[in-house]
């Protein structure tokens, strides 16, 4: 379905590319959140090839001035739902997250260090793990190119066997030890206490310990499949070439491990089955060929990945094992320049290097309509949904980060999951309007959630406590 070529009236939209542009002058950066980029189409402003800046003006002399969110645009309407706010008084959720317990507890993320516990009470004052002294100093010391710290808390696991053994996974940003880099970003098991109520700081087991150069693209995302491995996302570093290189690093993959095997020196163990064992390549790489995962998720037995884009488009994918994803020699359907960080219809490179088949994502949409208005800019991907919300049961509801510097101009997302093909997309209508930039979506088996922060922006959310978690209802 080509969703501008179907596309019904809508309001008058928003703010031209123009304008939009300008906005760029006010926080002087192109790099937001998982590190997208607020170029266009025509090239009037973009990153580069690993991912830099543009001039502060946005590439046209344009001066700083305010400007608002699309008003609409590009997409079908959708189903209509309902935000209940369960949680408030948050920074920067990242994740919610459930532990197979048979508690009713939700874990709930904060990108600043501390993971808490929501319960039928709701949200407990008291973290239940609190890591912000091994942290990086997040929103702090970045260039000026990037507008939104990325490194932080970014993902929590619970082990299927959590009930009996206590053990959680979780990814983090630490400080690095040598000036050359930026940070370095860690996936690490921890152990509750014996009454499970809290997790046990000191009881820390580093698994993976990797240098980070630059304080963008670390994706985060960790989930436990139905086959006990766990995977891990891992964003290309803002070195696009790591997307195809499987020898040399891990970086712009998904990996998959086994927390409870050790296969020679290493932390964990390798699953058999993993696609390039005996192969070229790193035994943990599980599918390749990634810009930036910034969020993924288990759906029954598939895992749906968002992969932030960084010329034009935003895109989402089922994987593969084995499955090569195409940064950076395409974006989306779209052929894409490393050299230049440019997308754009052509004749595409089909095959990797390795001669594997590039496989196209099950959906995109662009960071600009057809007139130039923003769309949105980096995908947050989410989960089908099977609870109670009968107009969203089945579909797979997903979410964009922002169309705006200057309002928490968050837009909810749904598609239609399709055997082959395509899925259409359509926009969620939200009752009273949302108000959030969107971190990530969440599901506790029943419920879905959406989480994020009322601050834009060019208001330096990560200085503010307006994160909130809404749960979607009828």
């Amino acid at each position: 379905m080509n969703l501008r070529n179907e596309r019904q009236a809508q309001p008058t939209p928003g703010p031209s590319r123009r304008d939009f542009l300008r906005t760029i002058g006010v926080v002087g950066a192109t790099g937001a959140l998982a590190g997208c980029s607020f170029g266009s189409r025509d090239d009037a402003a973009g990153d580069g090839a690993d991912g830099g800046s543009t001039d502060g003006d946005g590439g046209d002399g344009l001066t700083g001035t305010d400007t608002s969110a699309s008003s609409g645009n590009f997409f079908e309407p959708g189903p209509t739902v309902s935000l209940e706010p369960v949680a408030s008084g948050l920074v920067s959720p990242t994740a919610l997250v459930t532990a197979d317990d048979g508690t009713d507890r939700r874990f709930v993320v904060d990108q600043v260090g501390k993971v808490y516990v929501h319960d039928a009470d709701g949200l407990r004052s008291e973290p239940f793990l609190d890591l912000t002294d091994r942290l990086v100093a997040v929103g702090e010391n970045l260039p000026d190119w990037v507008a939104y710290d990325e490194r932080g808390l970014l993902g929590l696991a619970f082990h299927p066997g959590f009930a009996e053994n206590g053990l959680f996974y979780v990814r983090y940003s630490a400080p690095p030890d040598d000036d050359e880099l930026d940070h370095r970003e860690r996936l690490s098991e921890f152990r509750a206490t014996d009454d499970g109520l809290r997790g046990d700081p000191d009881s820390e087991r580093i698994l993976l310990d990797l240098p980070w150069a630059r304080p963008l693209h670390q994706a985060g995302t960790i989930e436990f499949g139905s086959d006990g491995y766990l995977y891990a996302a891992l964003g290309d570093g803002l070195n696009p070439y790591n997307g195809q290189d499987l020898t040399d690093n891990l970086k712009g993959s998904i990996l998959r491990i086994d927390v409870d095997d050790r296969t020679g020196d290493l932390p964990y163990g390798i699953p058999e089955d993993n696609p390039l064992v005996g192969k070229e390549g790193r035994d943990e790489h599980y599918a390749w060929g990634f810009r930036n995962p910034w969020k993924m998720g288990f759906s029954s037995d598939d895992l749906i990945v968002g992969d932030v884009g960084q010329a034009t488009w935003e895109e989402v994918n089922v994987i593969e094992k084995g499955g090569n994803y195409g940064w950076p020699l395409k974006e989306g359907y779209h052929c894409h320049d490393p050299q230049v960080g440019t997308s754009e219809d052509g004749e595409c490179v089909v095959l990797s290097d390795r001669g594997e088949s590039l496989v196209d994502p099950v959906l995109e949409f662009p960071h600009f309509d057809d007139e130039g208005y923003p769309v949105g800019f980096a995908v947050i991907g989410g989960h089908v949904h099977t609870g109670p919300v009968e107009a969203l049961r089945d579909s797979y509801v997903f979410g964009v980060f922002t169309s705006s510097f200057t309002e928490a101009a968050g837009r909810l997302l749904v598609a239609a999951p399709q055997e082959s093909g395509r899925w259409p997309i359509r926009e969620v209508q939200v009752e009273g309007g949302l108000d959030i930039q969107i971190l990530a979506l969440g599901s506790d088996g029943t419920d879905s959630y959406v989480l994020g922060t009322r601050t834009p922006l060019a208001d330096g959310p990560l200085s503010t406590e307006e994160g909130v978690v809404y749960r979607l209802s009828a």
